[in-house]
């Protein structure tokens, strides 16, 4: 069987290829809609839409079709990078969907498509292309004030967010309005790769907004500012977001990296083995997920690296106070920032 069988095979088995992901969703007429499958922080209850007729998918939050491919065996591929906290490949979003299919997948002659859809020729990509060279410097449609004001009446010092370049978008019409403004840069530092919009609202949502196109599976958060600490130290410090590593600078610690979540991901991996580091200190969630987390990281990680697993007096770093974090966790870990 050609691969470009397989797609329409798909489409004609929607229900059971949604059932299978897992996907909650809802019918309406033509589209189906439902937060992002693909997406941590799916808060947008209509932030992704399939086309039945058009058997294309988009994700109007964070554009995570540009990232997978917007046909159905990206959306494959999306939804179960997000269910393994890996990043899936096409060849394994193709096993899948033959399992599914009852097809035998040995027997889909991939390099019998005349012309590769739009999907293979990402993929093709993405494999060929350096992590600096991935995404074009995003734009942004309005100007930013300096230190942010919301981060400042959420307790963090203006000499932290000035640092770190965080501030408040300013225009009224801007697509980042009554959003805190977060810059993203490559692992050398030198090039914005996307741009974070953190409401100030709690009835703004969603609650982060990424500039298009912005793959968070294939970067480090400060890791071009924390490398010189993290090969003198030989030790990273995880984290699962921006203002834990704030949270961190301000209590002296500046080998500090966020994974935007709480899984690291084959190309996090790859850059963490690369950076000269030994020792993981991880300082996941102490919720369910953070927990589930800390075991997935202890299993697949140990191998290449001390895992250290600091005792939390809170929930996550974003409850303690700077002294707190001082007085509670760094003594465990002397030596190591």
């Amino acid at each position: 069987m050609e691969l470009k069988k397989i797609k329409p095979l798909l489409g004609n088995n929607l229900d059971m290829v949604f059932s299978e992901l897992d996907i909650a969703h809802q019918k309406n007429g033509d589209n189906i809609t439902c937060p992002c499958p693909a997406h941590e922080g799916s808060d947008n209850p209509n932030g992704f839409s399939f086309s039945v007729d058009r058997q294309i998918w988009g994700c109007w939050t964070r554009g995570c079709h540009q990232e997978f491919g917007n046909d159905i065996l990206g959306l494959i591929r999306g939804s179960l990078s997000l269910k393994t906290g890996e990043e899936v490949g096409f060849s394994q979003a193709l096993r899948w969907a033959c399992r599914v299919l009852n097809v035998d997948s040995k027997n889909v002659a991939v390099d019998k498509v005349e012309e590769p859809d739009e999907f293979v020729k990402l993929v093709s990509i993405l494999s060929q292309e350096s992590q600096q060279n991935e995404h074009p410097c995003p734009t942004l449609d309005c100007d930013v004030s300096h230190p942010s004001d919301y981060f400042v009446s959420r307790g963090f010092s203006e000499d932290t967010l000035l640092h770190f370049e965080v501030g408040d978008c300013l225009q009224k019409k801007s697509s980042m309005v009554n959003r805190a403004i977060i810059p993203i840069h490559n692992s050398a530092g030198d090039q914005i790769v996307s741009y974070i919009g953190r409401s100030v609202r709690e009835n703004i949502k969603p609650k982060f907004l990424f500039t298009q196109g912005f793959s968070k599976t294939r970067y480090l958060y400060n890791y071009h500012r924390a490398a010189e600490k993290i090969a003198e130290t030989s030790c990273v410090f995880i984290t699962e977001g921006q203002g834990d590593v704030w949270k961190l600078h301000e209590a002296g610690v500046s080998n500090a990296v966020g994974i935007f979540g709480k899984s690291i991901s084959l190309p996090q991996k790859s850059m963490l083995e690369k950076s000269g580091a030994t020792k993981l200190v991880v300082l996941t969630d102490n919720d369910q997920a953070g927990r589930e987390s800390k075991v997935k990281i202890q299993r697949e990680m140990s191998r290449m690296f001390k895992i250290v697993f600091p005792r939390m007096s809170r929930k996550d770093l974003g409850d303690m106070t700077v002294k707190q974090i001082k007085e509670d966790i760094l003594p465990q870990l002397e030596g190591m920032f």
